[in-house]
């Protein structure tokens, strides 16, 4: 029973520190372990009201990371989103001070002619 648990819960680790091996977890990765991690919690709950506790958090950790890595995506989406907006109002900022620049000296040269 203990080299079965043991087993487990190094099959269960494994996906978890070679993720972080790879750099930092997307907002995706992030969503599907907080959602597997609460739906196995809750489906072990559940689960244990009925009897069968380990399939339960079987099916609540498999519906919570679905449902985690959903959501994830969708928010790194809308981040995406918003870095995209921001670096075209940094461009559009950049031109704007450059055509300032172009009309101020343009004036400067009309008054040297004078």
């Amino acid at each position: 029973m203990l080299r079965k648990n043991t087993v487990a819960i190094a099959l269960f680790c494994a996906p978890l520190i070679a993720g972080c091996a790879s750099g930092g977890l997307s907002k995706r990765e992030t969503g599907a372990l907080g959602g597997g991690a609460l739906g196995a919690g809750a489906g072990a709950l559940i689960g244990h009201a009925t009897g069968h506790t380990a399939g339960g958090a079987a099916i609540g950790g498999a519906l919570g990371a679905l449902t985690g890595a959903v959501v994830g995506d969708q928010i790194q989406a809308q981040d995406n989103r918003s870095d995209a907006q921001d670096d075209e109002l940094r461009r559009q900022r950049q031109e704007i001070d450059n055509l300032k620049r172009q009309q101020n000296r343009s004036r400067d040269d009309d008054y040297e002619r004078y």
